[in-house]
């Protein structure tokens, strides 16, 4: 079961902090489309290629990101 927390940012940033069984990570975007950034818990930081795949960013985008 993954448990998705939204939050809000600046300028149409929007963050979605999915948790899973196997730990948290963390998904950046904007409301506005664009690069979708993946948080790791180490901190590390890496652009998701083509996220449009997954449809439009936000919460079901999460859940089907983690599917895949």
């Amino acid at each position: 079961m993954i448990k998705i927390k939204r939050r809000n940012g600046p300028a149409g940033q929007v963050s979605f902090i999915a948790t899973t069984a196997d730990g948290t990570v963390t998904f950046v975007g904007s409301v506005y489309g664009g690069p979708v950034v993946m948080v790791l818990p180490s901190g590390h930081q890496t652009f998701v290629s083509d996220p449009g795949r997954f449809g439009r960013f936000g919460a079901d985008w999460v859940q089907r990101f983690l599917s895949d």
